[in-house]
């Protein structure tokens, strides 16, 4: 997100992933951030104090980091915040699916306990001036939900049942978001039964804030999302598709070679109720 001279906001980069690495330049040759395995690989292990501890090692580079860039050039062209993007939770569903390393496997039960130990590492909290809670870092989920598909990504719309749905696509994103207490989630760009996920009043509003009391949750668009409502015939234009994605309960749009919000679609939106 650029600077802003209202309320002089500084310039901060809210999206660095954190699936298996914090995604960031090294500090210097041999300073790294550290690499883990594949989620794959790191579930199968069934090891939740594993999981924590890789939340914990994950935490600490992402702090580290942010602290070492903070006030140079390479934090000004958008280094590192303290926003990670990780654990991507998705289901594998098939071989073929390009991001099936990325994920923790085939069981929604597995991949909910280890997004909520690994969150739990990631997040822990110490006391801050005037003993306010300062967290390590903040948490968020990807790719919420129902995201399996790469090469048709950007305009992919699928038929799911509502059983597909509750039985394979969210148990893990409830466990992580009301037990792990992750600060939010990342919406795919997929269109389940026609409805864009970034547009869904139902997964937005209705999962994760109401039905899962998580009101406070941050929910970022995957990169251009939002704009892509147009390919996926959820939006007609721009500022129609950021309408239905703040009615829906969108707080933050990542864009990707665009500027939606910044090209006027926003205000727009707003002018027009």
């Amino acid at each position: 997100a650029p600077a802003t001279s209202a309320g002089g906001v500084p310039r901060y980069r809210w999206l660095t992933e954190t699936n298996s690495v914090v995604s960031a330049p090294c500090v210097a040759p041999g300073r790294c951030p550290t690499q883990f395995i594949g989620p794959l690989g790191t579930a199968a292990s069934f090891n939740d104090s594993a999981w924590y501890a890789k939340g914990d090692v994950v935490s600490t580079d992402m702090r580290a980091l942010f602290n070492a860039y903070t006030g140079t050039d390479a934090y000004n062209n958008g280094a590192i915040g303290l926003t990670g993007f990780g654990p991507n939770i998705n289901t594998i569903r098939d071989p073929r699916f390009g991001r099936n390393s990325e994920l923790a496997g085939e069981d929604p039960y597995l991949s909910g306990r280890y997004a909520t130990r690994y969150v739990q590492g990631m997040q822990q909290v110490a006391p801050g001036a005037n003993g306010a809670p300062v967290f390590k870092m903040r948490a968020y989920l990807k790719h919420y939900t129902a995201y399996s598909v790469e090469t048709s990504r950007f305009t992919f719309r699928a038929n799911l049942s509502t059983f597909d749905l509750h039985d394979s696509n969210l148990p893990q994103y409830a466990a992580a978001m009301t037990e792990g207490n992750a600060s939010g989630a990342m919406c795919s760009y997929f269109a389940p039964n026609g409805v864009s996920m970034c547009g869904s009043d139902a997964l937005l509003n209705g999962q994760i804030r109401t039905k899962w009391s998580r009101p406070d949750a941050v929910v970022m668009s995957d990169c251009s999302a939002v704009a892509n409502m147009q390919k996926n015939g959820m939006g007609l234009n721009g500022s129609q598709a950021a309408a239905r994605a703040i009615n829906a309960g969108l707080d933050i749009y990542g864009g990707w070679n665009d500027d939606l919000w910044g090209d006027g679609h926003l205000q727009a939106a707003l002018d027009s109720g």
